[in-house]
C-alpha cells in the first residue's frame, strides 16, 4: 500500500471514530465543580530512583503523615477523550512511588462521566507532583496545581464503549477497564515548604487502558528533579477521570471529619 493510501486509510478511520464517539461525549456529564481535563500516562522506559522525604495530609489522613518517595515510574499527560476540554495544556504530573502504603480499608461513592458507583479505597500508593514538560523557562518547582495522593482502589466497573483519545503526541482508540486507583487532593510539606490544593473538590479516578506508542524524550521538571527522559506507553497505562467523592458511608468522629470536610468533598 502507497503511504498516500496509508495516509488516506488514517484519514477515514479517525473521522469514523469521531463519528461514532461523538454522540456519547455529549452524554457524558462532568460532576459539578471538578476540572475537567482528563488526563493518560506514559511509562518511563528506565525508572528514575530519587528518595526525599515529604510529609502529607488530606481528607483520610487530617494530620501530616511522614511518607518518602523513591522512584519515579510515570509522566501523567493531558488528554483530550472524544470532545472533552482541557483547562490547561501546561499542567502535567509526574507519578512517584511512596514507601508507606498507609491503609484505608474504607467505603465511598465516587461520580464522573462514567456513572456513580460505591468504590472500596484500600491502602496509599503513589504520589503525583504537578510537573513541566517541555517547557522553555518554567517557573521553578511546576505549575501552581493540585498535589494528589492516590490509593489503590476497587468497584467502579468500566464504560461500555471505546473513546478516541489525542495529545500532542498522538491519538487512539481505546475501550477502558475498570478502576484500579482513587487520587485526593492533598497537603505537601517539603523541606520546609507547603503546597496546598487549589482544588479541593477534583478527585482523579484512575482507569485501565491498553495504549501502545513510539518513544518520546521530554524535558520533564517537577519540585524533585529536572531531566529528559525516553518514555513511551505500553500496557498497563491509565486514564485520569475528574471525579468528586462523598464522605464515608459509615460515620467519624466529628473532630476528626468535621475538621476535614470544610477543605474536601
Amino acid at each position: 500500500m502507497s503511504v498516500k493510501a496509508k495516509s488516506f486509510l488514517t484519514f477515514v478511520l479517525t473521522a469514523a471514530c469521531l463519528v461514532l464517539a461523538r454522540p456519547n461525549a455529549y452524554a457524558q456529564n462532568d460532576p459539578p465543580g471538578v476540572n475537567r481535563t482528563h488526563y493518560w500516562t506514559y511509562h518511563l522506559i528506565d525508572p528514575i530512583y530519587q528518595p526525599d522525604q515529604i510529609n502529607t495530609q488530606d481528607q483520610f489522613w487530617p494530620a501530616f503523615m511522614p511518607n518518602q518517595t523513591d522512584s519515579l515510574l510515570r509522566l501523567v499527560n493531558w488528554v483530550y477523550k472524544n470532545n472533552s476540554v482541557v483547562q490547561d495544556t501546561f499542567i502535567h504530573y509526574t507519578w512517584w512511588n511512596l514507601v508507606n502504603k498507609y491503609p484505608v480499608n474504607k467505603f465511598f461513592k465516587v461520580t464522573n462521566q462514567f456513572g456513580s458507583n460505591n468504590v472500596f479505597v484500600d491502602r496509599l500508593e503513589f504520589l503525583l507532583t504537578p510537573a513541566w514538560k517541555n517547557v522553555q523557562n518554567p517557573v521553578p518547582g511546576g505549575p501552581f496545581a493540585n498535589h494528589y495522593q492516590c490509593y489503590r482502589a476497587q468497584g467502579f466497573p468500566p464504560p461500555t464503549q471505546a473513546f478516541l483519545f489525542r495529545d500532542e503526541w498522538r491519538q487512539d482508540f481505546l475501550p477502558v477497564g475498570p478502576l484500579e486507583y482513587l487520587c485526593a487532593p492533598c497537603v505537601k510539606e517539603h523541606h520546609g515548604q507547603i503546597f496546598a490544593p487549589p482544588d479541593t473538590v477534583t478527585h482523579l479516578a484512575l482507569f485501565r487502558i491498553q495504549p501502545q506508542s513510539d518513544v518520546f524524550f521530554p524535558y520533564i521538571q517537577d519540585q524533585f528533579l529536572q531531566i529528559v527522559r525516553p518514555v513511551r506507553q505500553q500496557p498497563i497505562e491509565y486514564l485520569l477521570v475528574p471525579s468528586l467523592k462523598e464522605p464515608p458511608a459509615t460515620p467519624t468522629k466529628k473532630s476528626t471529619w468535621g475538621q476535614v470536610k470544610t477543605l474536601y468533598r
